[in-house]
């Protein structure tokens, strides 16, 4: 094996072990904040919901890539535990749009500063053209994902340009 594939075995090692311990960790978070009755799932879609809000049931089921039939179920929870509220739009009353609660606002700001401080770790030391390399190789990723598996969601990060 030459230092080419070793160095690609590390990078897959790193990513896979963050990948697990992140999602370890950004459960840890919401308990640690006293919100035990969310499960990453539903805080995963109050973020989504958060990040369109107001807007209709497809568009977060097609930002998450799920069926809006796994949406619906989980908006049904998240609606009972007081995180989200649905109604219908006024102006087209076959739309049904979703929006954050305040509980659901609060939960979602605590989700943030998790990933706040996640990304802040790990970019703080950096210099620019570090955090510019970093950038791109993560956008490198997400295209590569997107290229793969027909991403066809329409949905982008936001400020892609990154040189």
């Amino acid at each position: 094996m030459d230092n080419r594939d070793t160095r690609i075995d590390l990078i897959n090692t790193y990513l896979v072990r963050l990948f697990n311990q992140i999602l370890a960790i950004e459960e840890k978070s919401l308990t640690d904040a006293g919100l035990t009755n969310l499960s990453m799932t539903e805080m995963h879609t109050i973020e989504a919901v958060g990040f369109h809000e107001p807007c209709t049931m497809s568009i977060i089921a097609k930002y998450l890539r799920i069926t809006l039939g796994t949406l619906t179920t989980s908006i049904n929870r998240l609606v009972k535990k007081g995180y989200v509220t649905r109604y219908r739009d006024s102006e087209d009353r076959r739309k049904v749009l979703v929006e954050l609660t305040q509980k659901g606002k609060e939960a979602d700001i605590v989700h943030s500063e998790f990933h706040k401080r996640m990304v802040g770790q790990m970019t703080d030391d950096l210099k620019l053209q570090d955090k510019v390399v970093l950038m791109r190789s993560l956008r490198n990723l997400k295209h590569f994902f997107d290229k793969e598996y027909r991403d066809v969601s329409g949905f982008s990060i936001k400020n892609e340009n990154i040189e």
